[in-house]
């Protein structure tokens, strides 16, 4: 049987002869939020860098992210900025530049960083080179992907030998009791980069509390290597594991400092964020595909889902819960014809459900 990466959890059989499909289902509703935070990128006045979510992307309703104001680079070319420190609020009533209303509560947001760029990273099932400018602004995931903020050890203002000695990402977000008002809420960071081999892991900080947890990136993707510099420079990114569950106002997320090997090049650390999701019920960031399958194949299907613990997974088939199978991830071994239907997988938890994933 020859198998093919799509996710980082996941596999499928090449051959096709039947068709057994999986989609994230998930049913109820929530009495709290799950938010997304955007950052965006405007890179030297280009609209095709300035982007904002049109379709759902990791779960969450195009209405759910929070298109954050845009950012010049940092490097001369353009703004010449050395640092940036952008403030933003998000409210019931907001609906102006990308942003959407909460459903309840205010958010203010405070954030900085050495530079900010463009990926082209497409996310993990992308089996192409990332997207050049001349087709156009990226469509879904894609898009939350595109424009990240960085630390200053890569590139950017006043880098020398590759490192400009510049401070790592920090983001201040205030007023999330007022929008999880009766709940905890977990964190999941996206991040992605143009000059990356590995990302480095990320500080989510209960700023009340004074506790802090880490959050690392187990999976991420990266496409070529530039070949410009000593150290592998290739564009790529990926989703980070949830937190813990968090009960505060105050949060803060930090990007640990990065580091790169600038004389033999074997590797390079990229500390960087293209987004965040804050939630307390159940959200599929990775869903389950459709995938086809040939008699006595393999096939596993896996997701990668967030909130608040405990998480409780049951399989479906056809609507009916599948006995035993109440993981992420659930296998067929030796595919046949009473294997043929629709697969499911129904996430849950004190505080209810996502919207179903396709």
């Amino acid at each position: 049987m020859k198998k093919l990466r799509h996710y980082p959890h996941s596999t499928r059989a090449a051959t096709v002869a039947c068709t057994v499909s999986a989609a994230a289902l998930m049913l109820g509703v929530s009495p709290a939020a799950t938010v997304g935070l955007k950052f965006t990128v405007n890179y030297c006045g280009y609209p095709n860098y300035v982007n904002y979510v049109n379709a759902s992307a990791f779960g969450i309703p195009m209405d759910g992210w929070q298109n954050l104001t845009a950012m010049g680079t940092g490097y001369s070319a353009c703004s010449g900025t050395n640092v940036f420190n952008l403030s933003e609020v998000i409210s019931t009533s907001t609906s102006t530049d990308g942003l959407h209303p909460l459903p309840n509560g205010s958010l203010s947001l405070n954030w900085s960083g050495a530079t900010a760029n463009w990926s082209g990273f497409k996310g993990y099932d992308s089996s192409t080179p990332p997207q050049p400018i001349t087709s156009g602004p990226p469509v879904p995931e894609a898009q939350v992907y595109a424009g990240f903020i960085r630390d200053g050890v890569n590139f950017g203002p006043g880098s020398s030998g590759g490192d400009n000695n510049e401070p790592g990402y920090h983001i201040d977000i205030t007023g999330l009791s007022s929008v999880f008002t009766n709940t905890p809420f977990v964190v999941e960071l996206v991040a992605s980069a143009d000059s990356m081999q590995y990302l480095t892991n990320a500080f989510v900080i209960d700023a009340t509390a004074n506790s802090t947890q880490s959050v690392i990136y187990p999976n991420p993707q990266v496409y070529g290597n530039v070949g410009d510099t000593k150290w592998f420079r290739a564009i790529g990114g990926g989703l980070s594991t949830g937190s813990g569950a968090f009960n505060t106002d105050h949060l803060k997320i930090i990007g640990a400092r990065a580091a790169h090997d600038t004389v033999n090049g074997t590797n390079n650390f990229a500390s960087t964020i293209s987004g965040a999701i804050l939630t307390d019920k159940p959200v599929v960031t990775m869903s389950p595909q459709p995938v086809p399958v040939g008699p006595g194949d393999t096939v596993t299907w896996s997701a990668y889902a967030i909130g608040v613990p405990p998480l409780a997974y049951q399989w479906l088939k056809n609507g009916a819960p599948i006995s035993g199978a109440t993981s992420l991830s659930y296998s067929i071994t030796n595919a046949r014809a009473a294997n043929l239907g629709n697969y499911a997988l129904r996430v849950t938890n004190l505080y209810g459900s996502a919207p179903v994933q396709s």
